[in-house]
């Protein structure tokens, strides 16, 4: 299989996770970033487990990409889904600056580039070893201006991370209300 890098953005609830689970072939290792912050979002966890097929393999980190090369064996799987960006940047905010109200724009622009190094870790490794990597990230810069400092970072970071993304990418699509719109 040749390799080929896919980017699926979006907004809450258009389809993105369905339609990149539609991308995968044969074995897929599922890169699960979200973290439990709250009883909501272990729900939410929760429910994405028990949807997800049994046969894929389920990696849950934020980080720490490289660790794929010694994790495991190219003959493992032949896509990796990682679901989603979001969560990788707000994981990696988390551990980096975990007092929101307290930060220097300089620690959000390296927050910025970790996560965008992170995102360069597995392309380099679908490339190296010819696998589909689909990368699932959230649409938020074409709403209202957050309200807050914290949050009008992490909207600019993501929409410059997702920009990153999209320029290593052979395919981008757009999902609206469950309509897949083909970018790139």
């Amino acid at each position: 299989m040749t390799s080929d890098i896919w980017l699926i953005t979006g907004g809450g609830r258009s389809g993105k996770s369905a339609y990149a689970e539609g991308l995968a072939e044969g074995g897929v290792l599922y890169i699960a970033t979200a973290i439990e912050t709250d009883g909501e979002m272990a729900e939410r966890i929760a429910i994405h487990r028990a949807a997800r097929p049994q046969d894929w393999i389920t990696w849950e980190r934020h980080s720490g990409f490289e660790d794929i090369e010694h994790t495991f064996s190219p003959n493992d799987f032949d896509t990796i889904l990682l679901d989603c960006v979001g969560n990788l940047l707000m994981g990696i905010l988390f551990e980096e600056i975990p007092d929101a109200d307290e930060f220097a724009s300089e620690d959000f622009d390296r927050v910025e580039h970790m996560s965008m190094s992170e995102a360069d870790k597995l392309c380099a490794y679908a490339r190296k070893h010819g696998k589909r990597l689909v990368f699932v990230t959230n649409e938020v810069g074409m709403g209202i201006i957050p309200g807050t400092r914290y949050s009008r970072y992490y909207r600019d970071a993501l929409g410059r991370i997702n920009k990153h993304i999209a320029k290593a990418a052979d395919k981008a699509v757009l999902m609206v209300s469950g309509i897949p719109m083909t970018l790139k």
